[in-house]
């Protein structure tokens, strides 16, 4: 069945013909429009759309996203996962990432761009479609696990850390005070991810209160990994997640941890080695840097460790400098000042430079107090500088624990593009479940993000050209429309045709 509806725009009247269709996905009776033109303000006749006419639209960035959404499986698993939610899922995602805009601009960036699939995504429509997706907790999971399937074969290790994202919303049940990262006097949601090395890739992520100190949130992780079949990959972890409970919660899984330097198997194992680490028999090589790394076995909640013990001096220089001209500065700044009461040099410290009270004792000199450094205390911290340890209870070396450990940057690089990237720094929603549903379409995103950093850093583009220059530069491809049916691409200059070979992507 089809019929001719007119549309009225300011002086202009346009006509179309709309045709009915039963969608097989939604299961239900669908409309489309075709434009037939415009009619004469004059007879009222209907002025025919010419063959002449002419349109274009950006094309060469939403081909290469589209592209790589392909090659890497998420449009396949979004598809899988959301037969009837895809398309605007993978749209929106698709705009985080090109524009980096609030949600509500993306009818008029979808206005410019060519996509394969375009939906209509008016501001009221993405309202309703955060609030739907949010209740789609179900296919969510069954994304996380077909993605982390999909990646596991290729994948070495695992990393999971976690960031805070401030917020100005209320009405949210995760929205809560507590440390705030970004040094935020706002509240904030915590989020955790998983990161899989070295396809630079996140695989989940979690939700958590913003309240909740780091070390409480890997409660459900091994869970959640033996749910998504990762159990079976080494898992780096910060020193902020040890705790004996976490341990014990982990032992199953093959884990790489520092220990923190308030814990005392760490003092322990660095005063055993501090004199004796630098001999030859503990030199290794850690890229083209020379470290030490002793070895020793030891017994934390009941499991067995492989405890490495490093000394890089390179750091251990670097440490010493900062710390001492720290000193330094501090007794030339209180002998200036000239504080004339113990009360108010004291709470200089507290104030000021609470780290540093411990390596100094307060004196009277005269009419005034004055700082005599403890000596003593300071050369044993300068003797621990540069040294750490880590565990594990994987059958590696010490060389191969430190690379691993090293290598986990990547989750807080990934981190940095929510942020900044993808403009996630402070959240301005005022709903759960806006958040939830917003948090997976920035997840998608991100995702896209990872590996054309990836892709830009190994071919060496990342010198020259960043991911919004890269964006901006094939936004320059436009799709050509002369008429309904005959379509050109524009020309791709040598820059262009550089950035597609390196993701091995072709246009037409």
């Amino acid at each position: 069945m089809s019929y001719q509806i007119e549309q009225k725009v300011k002086n202009h009247t346009y006509v179309y013909q709309v045709e009915s269709y039963w969608d097989k996905e939604k299961k239900q009776s669908r409309q489309k429009r075709i434009y037939l033109g415009k009619k004469d303000p004059v007879t009222g006749e209907l002025e025919k759309e010419k063959e002449s006419i002419y349109s274009s639209l950006d094309y060469g960035h939403t081909a290469l996203l589209q592209a790589l959404s392909k090659k890497l499986g998420i449009t396949p698993e979004l598809k899988a996962a959301f037969p009837l939610k895809w398309r605007e899922l993978l749209s929106l995602a698709l705009f985080k990432l090109a524009e980096g805009r609030p949600l509500y601009l993306c009818r008029h960036w979808l206005e410019t761009v060519e996509l394969e699939e375009k939906p209509e995504l008016s501001s009221q429509r993405i309202s309703s479609f955060l609030h739907d997706l949010s209740k789609e907790q179900e296919a969510m999971f069954k994304f996380f696990t077909a993605w982390s399937a999909r990646n596991q074969d290729a994948n070495r290790f695992i990393v999971f850390d976690i960031t805070s994202f401030s917020s100005y919303g209320r009405g949210i049940d995760f929205i809560e005070w507590g440390y705030n990262r970004d040094k935020e006097t706002l509240p904030q949601v915590n989020l955790g991810v998983v990161y899989a090395r070295p396809l630079d890739l996140p695989l989940f992520y979690s939700l958590y209160p913003g309240s909740i100190h780091d070390v409480t949130t890997l409660t459900n992780v091994p869970t959640e990994l033996n749910i998504l079949c990762l159990e079976k990959t080494t898992f780096v972890l910060d020193k902020g997640f040890y705790s004996t409970a976490n341990l014990s919660k982990m032992q199953k899984i093959e884990h790489i941890i520092p220990l923190p330097r308030r814990s005392k198997k760490e003092r322990e194992l660095v005063e055993k080695y501090q004199d004796s680490i630098r001999s030859s028999e503990y030199a290794i090589s850690s890229n083209t840097h020379v470290l030490y790394c002793a070895a020793e076995r030891i017994n934390i909640a009941s499991i067995d460790y492989q405890a490495y013990i490093y000394l890089d001096e390179r750091r251990q220089a670097e440490e010493k400098q900062t710390f001492l001209k720290a000193i330094m500065e501090c007794e030339r700044y209180i002998s200036r000042e000239g504080y004339r009461t113990k009360k108010e040099l004291t709470d200089f410290f507290t104030e000021s430079k609470p780290a540093l009270l411990p390596f100094f004792g307060l004196h009277k000199s005269g009419n005034r107090y004055e700082l005599r450094r403890d000596t003593a205390q300071i050369n044993s911290k300068l003797s621990r500088m540069g040294m750490f340890v880590l565990i594990t209870n994987a059958d590696i070396s010490g060389e191969e624990a430190l690379r691993l450990y090293r290598e986990k940057d990547g989750v807080e690089k990934c981190f940095d593009s929510l942020k900044n990237n993808l403009s996630l720094k402070r959240l301005r929603i005022h709903s759960q479940e806006a958040l939830e549903g917003l948090l997976f379409i920035e997840f998608i995103a991100l995702i896209l993000y990872s590996h054309i950093s990836k892709v830009l850093r190994e071919s060496g583009l990342n010198t020259s050209l960043s991911i919004p220059e890269v964006l901006f530069e094939l936004r320059k491809i436009k799709k050509i429309r002369f008429g309904r049916k005959k379509t050109m691409i524009s020309e791709i200059s040598k820059q262009q045709r550089r950035i597609l070979e390196a993701f091995d992507i072709s246009i037409g």
